[in-house]
């Protein structure tokens, strides 16, 4: 039974009635509630799943060619970066639940009979469910290459039309210069094989530097996807770059109707099995979706948890062989070392650092420290991240319950009421009751987009109602900055206002203000012409005063 329908399971009938047992069951055995209302009336905050805000810090890549700063290093992955990886997965894993609903038909070549003197045909028979996103991928592939051919063409074009910061910094793609999904994936698991990514490279031959400091585009993609649907919707100019390019609809699926009379296997060769590689994450997307972090309402704690394990795991461990230990590292820990390798040249540099930096144990509490981290990446991998062990861990960070190896995101039912009560011991009724309700609430969300109906809604909860009081807090102690020919003056009673300058000789503002403000001449009399002009606008003008009128009735002064 996965995640979605273990929980649904135990959320039926109103909320429950919260009492101290509670903190005495297992709380995968908990009863969630289930009734929410649906509100579709105006000024109604409309449910948003996952927040927006966790996406915050994706633009943080760093773009200098060779950064050594610590601060620098750190800045990426982010949380930000695998929210987007998280919704990547999810549109990966519907691309291919697409193609196992295909209609394709292969043509089976004529049997030959020596007797038979009829008229030879062929036929054409279904592909089978099981294969067609093997003949995807294939398809795919392809269709990769034609795109990598020309991946100079599209780097120039970006570097002249949307990099604007100079050529001590990398050049990165945005929305406009994204290939479509299926390729996406491809390059995707390219550059996950750190070797075979720098083969293609340098076969490639022209300016290898710039396809090497390339980080995979995350906030072109969080621009792209549609976090409602988890769908991947290139932009137009996007579209028909890549068909100017390759001659090839975006869609692959649309290509598969008209496909191209013949196949160019493409200038570049590649020595790496390109279908293999892409097969090989298979399984990490499907965990991905049994897991689904991006709908759960732990998602911004579980990505800081795991960032934080990520790098523990790689200051006790700067020497580990990936392919040794990945598939036995927790979900978290993966996500965050694969976001981190698809951005190659960064990741590189973060290795050497880290191993300049970390060394030989100089002591024998230092041994001690590696030694007792090994034990803490075995238990972090065999520790239960379904949604109700993430939540509760946003309130009780070492909350541990051990989970089943066969399914990976099914708990087991071996812990120990004493355990329970003991790590459950310090959370208040009230705080179980909020958990309970998160839980319930992004369930019924989860189930309500499966059933295509309108999203239920809740009204805020003490966290949000804290978050944006904090906003506003913050908003206000900004207050409005004082601007061209303006300053701050704080009265006698604390208030601040911002007053205009009367300042003289400000002919070149007087200029720039008279071109480009909203400036209009009208004469005032035959004999006075005089200036109508916005009021923030006539400050500038050295003129005497008589000879201007102001267009509006603002004050000369405005409270902060």
């Amino acid at each position: 039974m996965n995640l979605f329908t273990r929980l649904r399971s135990n959320a039926k009938g109103k909320a429950p009635e919260q009492t101290q047992d509670q903190s005495y069951l297992d709380p995968h055995q908990w009863k969630l509630p289930s009734t929410y209302v649906t509100s579709t009336q105006p000024g109604t905050k409309p449910t948003t799943i996952p927040d927006p805000k966790v996406f915050a810090n994706v633009f943080s890549i760093p773009t200098e060619f060779e950064p050594v700063r610590v601060e620098t290093l750190l800045a990426y992955p982010d949380a930000s970066h695998a929210a987007v990886h998280l919704a990547l997965l999810e549109c990966f894993r519907n691309l291919r639940a697409s193609a196992r609903a295909l209609d394709v038909g292969v043509v089976q070549p004529p049997s030959y009979n020596e007797k038979s003197t009829a008229g030879l045909s062929s036929e054409t028979a279904p592909l089978p469910e099981s294969q067609r996103w093997d003949f995807l991928i294939k398809l795919a592939v392809t269709r990769f290459m034609a795109w990598w051919d020309n991946i100079d063409m599209v780097l120039n074009h970006a570097s002249v039309y949307s990099h604007h910061a100079g050529s001590d910094v990398a050049l990165q793609l945005t929305k406009d210069y994204l290939p479509p999904l299926d390729i996406l994936l491809v390059w995707y698991s390219l550059m996950l094989n750190t070797d075979a990514y720098d083969a293609a490279c340098q076969a490639h031959g022209s300016n290898v530097a710039r396809l090497k400091n390339l980080c995979f585009p995350w906030p072109a993609i969080r621009d792209v996807i549609d976090m409602d649907k988890m769908e991947y919707e290139l932009p137009r100019a996007a579209q028909n770059l890549f068909r100017n390019l390759s001659s090839q609809s975006c869609d692959i699926l649309t290509y598969l109707d008209s496909p191209p009379a013949y196949t160019d296997s493409g200038k570049v060769s590649f020595k790496t099995d390109l279908f293999s590689e892409v097969k090989k994450h298979d399984s990490f997307i499907n965990e991905s979706h049994q897991r689904l972090w991006i709908r759960s309402p732990a998602l911004y704690g579980s990505l800081g948890r795991a960032g934080g394990d990520y790098l523990d795991f790689h200051l006790r461990e700067p020497n580990v062989v990936e392919d040794d230990v990945l598939e036995s590292l927790s979900f978290g820990v993966q996500l965050f070392w694969r976001t981190h390798r698809l951005f190659p040249r960064q990741y590189k540099t973060f290795l050497v650092e880290i191993r300049k930096k970390k060394g030989e144990p100089s002591s024998k509490d230092d041994l001690k420290i590696v030694l007792d981290g090994e034990d803490e990446a075995l238990e972090s991998s065999q520790c239960c991240c379904c949604w109700t062990c993430e939540r509760i861990r946003d309130d009780v960070p070492e909350f541990y319950h051990a989970q089943l190896s066969s399914v990976p995101s099914s708990p087991t039912t071996a812990v120990s009421p004493d355990t329970v009560q003991k790590q459950l011991s310090s959370l208040s009724s009230e705080q179980i009751r909020q958990i309970q309700d998160d839980l319930g609430f992004y369930l019924a969300v989860e189930d309500a987009r499966k059933r295509q109906i309108p999203l239920p809604t809740r009204p805020p909860t003490a966290a949000e109602k804290d978050a944006e009081r904090i906003a506003k807090q913050r908003k206000k102690e900004a207050g409005y900055l004082p601007g061209l020919n303006e300053y701050v003056e704080v009265l006698p009673d604390g208030t601040r206002k911002i007053r205009q300058r009367k300042g003289k000789g400000n002919r070149y503002y007087y200029m720039m203000a008279f071109v480009f403000g909203s400036v209009c001449i009208q004469p005032l009399s035959e004999t006075q012409p005089s200036l109508m002009i916005p009021a923030p606008i006539s400050t500038l003008f050295d003129l005497p005063e008589q000879s201007i009128e102001f267009a509006t009735n603002m004050d000369r002064s405005r409270d902060l």
